[in-house]
């Protein structure tokens, strides 16, 4: 199966994700009929190239998902702007690349918020819920430490980050 390169330059919603876990999927049902069949398969990687200012949560942790259980190896490589949500996909790859030129941005997540008393309520727990999904999932996946985006998220509204902070702090393994 030669599909193996897949472009994220969207912002993330269901749509733009749609392809590309369908086409992971494809790659992954490829994979394993020729593991059954051949002794020494070896996968070749999927790469997953991403130049994106983010977007949808539930969106991008449906990519996650599917990244993180592919037994074929998904590689990000960033080529452009990582931010937000996009951020966080690059982080999910096996192997993490940046371009020397790229751009990553972490912010706490954001949510659009009105009506009943309750739903607000109801509203600022979900919002919550998943700021600790997406922190605990890039402090599993770095070497960032709660008290950097403890300060971020009471300083300052945007992190941005060259390709060398990236590379650092563990975002990501290399820069090409």
């Amino acid at each position: 199966m030669s599909d193996r390169t897949l472009y994220l330059f969207d912002g993330i919603n269901k749509s733009s994700v749609k392809a590309i876990i369908e086409q992971i999927m494809k790659v992954n049902q490829f994979d394993d009929d020729k593991d059954k069949k051949e002794k020494d398969f070896k996968r070749v990687p999927i790469d997953l190239i991403i130049n994106s200012n983010g977007g949808s949560v539930y969106d991008g942790l449906a990519l996650i998902n599917v990244i993180d259980n592919s037994k074929t190896p998904v590689h990000t490589y960033v080529y452009g702007l990582a931010a937000s949500m996009s951020l966080l996909i690059a982080v999910s790859g096996h192997k993490r690349h940046a371009g020397r030129l790229s751009t990553f941005m972490y912010h706490s997540v954001s949510t659009h918020i009105d009506g009943h008393l309750e739903h607000l309520k109801n509203r600022v727990d979900e919002t919550q819920r998943l700021q600790n999904i997406y922190d605990q999932y890039i402090l599993s996946k770095t070497t960032l430490s709660i008290e950097e985006l403890l300060r971020v998220q009471e300083n300052q509204r945007n992190w941005y980050m060259s390709p060398d902070e990236a590379l650092s702090l563990g975002i990501i393994d290399e820069i090409v």
